[in-house]
């Protein structure tokens, strides 16, 4: 069989989400989707080659390294004016030269664009379209849903106009999308129809299907065995956070526990609110990662995640594999991940009402064999799916 070399590559400049005071972009690297996937296909498929490529706003120039196993290279940006509007010249010619290698040493080369919508996307689209092509969505807008979507965008109309245009014109260059919700894949299916399209995700560790007694788990956190607990695993600010402990506050007074895990930029803000509230039934619990987080997985009764906007949450994954049922909000791809009433409740966004309805009625539940509807995130099964995409 022809030997395969994979390159993934992120979109933009990792620097973007550095917070403050944070240095470390190796962390962020190597904690980034695009990395998670190339250093599974290196576990599952050691003899194809992978390599993982990024623009970075903050090299002057091209380098090169090993980290953890994975060859990475960074390229310096001839500019970067927004999130998502990197360009980096020198990364696109030296992925010509790659293709140009390819062909001489007669290797399969797959191009793995971790996005579409943003500049680098539709310039590999448009400049490599004799190449196999495979791009994973993270959630990103097409332009004319964007600039709805963002009222300060709507000045700039007549450039998000162009880019709808150009996207039009390109998307067929691509030989496979994965997509995170219904409305992406809709409109995929429509701009791009030779192309295949498919729901996708990120993958899971199989850690998360062993099983832990949960009487053990909440002894060993030394949380109340006689009390029904949620938990929530996120980012701490308004799409996520706000309603959800508006129905706390309802529901303060029926012994039901809530245990947020993450931290975010209204943290404060949140607390403050908890507090003045007297919500001694929320704690915030900050970063827990690791076997803590297993174990507060496993002392759940319920995972609760009442975005206003989403992509396809890992975290539900986890909860669904941990034999959780879910209450989440009919967002992004979330109906594509839970069925109503199967592993979970399916909510409409900003509303408290049905929140506090659906968390008593799931709490009321029995317990039922949840984790099997997790069984296709393993990533096992996601790396064997695209490998077969690669392969075709």
């Amino acid at each position: 069989m022809k030997k395969i070399k994979v390159i993934m590559i992120a979109h933009c400049s990792h620097s973007y989400f550095l917070g403050e005071g944070e240095k470390d972009l190796n962390k962020l690297f190597l904690n980034d989707w695009y990395v998670k996937t190339a250093k599974q296909l290196n576990k599952f498929y050691p003899e194809i080659e992978v390599e993982c490529w990024a623009p970075e706003k903050l090299k002057k120039e091209a380098e090169e390294t090993i980290l953890e196993g994975i060859k990475f290279k960074f390229f310096p940006v001839n500019f970067s004016p927004i999130y998502a509007m990197d360009l980096s010249i020198p990364m696109l010619k030296e992925l010509k030269e790659e293709v140009r290698k390819s062909k001489k040493e007669n290797y399969e080369l797959i191009i793995h664009v971790h996005e579409i919508h943003n500049l680098h996307g539709l310039l590999i689209a448009t400049l490599f379209k004799n190449q196999k092509i495979i791009v994973q969505h993270h959630g990103g807008s097409w332009p004319l849903k964007h600039v709805k979507q963002t009222k300060r965008y709507k000045f700039f109309f007549p450039l998000f106009f162009l880019a709808q245009l150009w996207e039009n014109l390109v998307l067929s260059n691509v030989n496979c999308f994965y997509a995170l919700s219904e409305d992406e894949i809709n409109y995929l299916k429509r701009v791009a129809p030779s192309s295949n399209v498919r729901f996708q995700t990120m993958g899971i560790d199989d850690e998360y299907f062993k099983k832990t007694d949960k009487k053990t788990a909440r002894k060993k956190l030394k949380l109340p065995l006689d009390k029904k607990i949620l938990i929530y695993i996120g980012r701490i600010n308004d799409v996520k956070v706000g309603f959800l402990l508006e129905a706390m506050n309802e529901l303060k007074e029926e012994g039901i526990l809530l245990k947020i895990i993450g931290f975010g930029p209204q943290e404060e803000k949140f607390k403050k609110y908890a507090s003045e509230n007297k919500l001694k039934n929320v704690e915030f619990l900050g970063g827990v990662f690791g076997e803590k987080k297993l174990l507060y997985l496993s002392s759940a009764d319920a995972f609760v995640l009442p975005s206003s906007k989403e992509g396809a949450p890992v975290t539900v994954m986890e909860a669904l594999a941990r034999n959780l049922p879910v209450v989440v909000t009919s967002v992004g791809g979330t109906p594509l991940m839970v069925k109503n009433k199967r592993e979970g409740i399916l909510i409409p966004p900003k509303n408290k009402e049905e929140l506090v309805k659906a968390i008593r009625n799931v709490l009321s539940w029995r317990e039922k064999d949840i984790k099997k509807y997790a069984e296709i995130y393993k990533w096992k099964k996601i790396i064997d799916d695209t490998v077969k995409d690669y392969e075709e």
